[in-house]
Formats: C-alpha cells, structure tokens, sequence
C-alpha cells in the first residue's frame, strides 16, 4: 500500500509538472472541452437509461397481457437498446482513453491537427476562388460574343 501511494504522489508530481508547462487558458480551455464532453456523455447515458426503463416497463405490460408475439418483439427492442448502450460506453472508454493519451502527449496532436486542417481549408478556398474567377471570364466571353453574333 505504501509503494502504490508513493508511486501515485510521483505521477501526481509529474503531472503537476507538465500541466505547469501550460498557459492557464490553455488548460481552461482543455478543462471546459472536457467537461463538456463528459456532460454529453453523460446525457447519452440517462437517455438510453430512460429508454431501456421504457422498454422494460413496456416488456412487464406485454408479459401480462395474452398477446405474446409483443411480447418476443419488445425482448428484442431491450435487447438492439443493450447492445446499443453497450457499443456507446465502449465509445465512451476509447475517446476517454484516447484524450487521456492525447494529454500526456501534450495535446499537441489536437492543436496539429486543427492547424492541418486549416491550411488544407484555406488551400481548397483558394482554388474554389480560381476557378470561380475563371468561371467568371468565361461567363463574361460567352455574353460577349452572344452580344456581337
């Protein structure tokens, strides 16, 4: 118990340490997409809940009533909405996974990425706007000789 400790104060330190290399906005910034995402999920979560209760209480209802081929039916609702649940937290523990890899990365691959996208944004604007341009002397042509024939 007293090397776990140890161990969890060293990476508490070293984890004090990186952060300290962050501007305090950055870390605002990053503490707010965090929370936010965590809210979402969250929200997610007490959806499919109030669904599956739905479910089950519409599985109790079609289990006392004589119809029972609503009853198999509701079973496999319960069942796709399990299984959906399921893949959601499985989504949820890899992007948890993924932001907790991406900060002890610096979350410099976050920032690299936006700025790739950028640039690669801006080039497809620039050639949309050539060919606009071009488009443009075409149109202004073809009026022209529209004009003189």
């Amino acid at each position: 118990m007293i090397a776990m400790a140890t161990s969890n104060q060293e990476q508490e330190g070293g984890l004090a340490e990186r952060l300290s290399e962050f501007s305090h906005e950055r870390l605002v910034e990053e503490v707010i997409s965090a929370w936010d995402e965590i809210n979402e999920s969250s929200r997610v979560n007490a959806v499919l809940r109030q669904r599956i209760a739905s479910l089950e209480a519409d599985v109790a209802n079609a289990s006392s009533s004589p119809e029972r081929g609503g009853s198999a039916e509701m079973e496999e609702l319960v069942r796709v909405a399990e299984g959906k649940v399921l893949q959601l937290q499985r989504s949820l523990e890899n992007e948890r996974a993924r932001r907790k890899e991406a900060e002890e990365r610096g979350g410099g691959s976050r920032i690299d990425g936006l700025l790739e996208e950028n640039a690669r944004l801006l080039k497809a604007e620039e050639e949309n706007l050539m060919l606009i341009l071009d488009m443009e002397a075409q149109i202004a042509r073809l009026v022209a000789l529209l004009e003189d024939g």
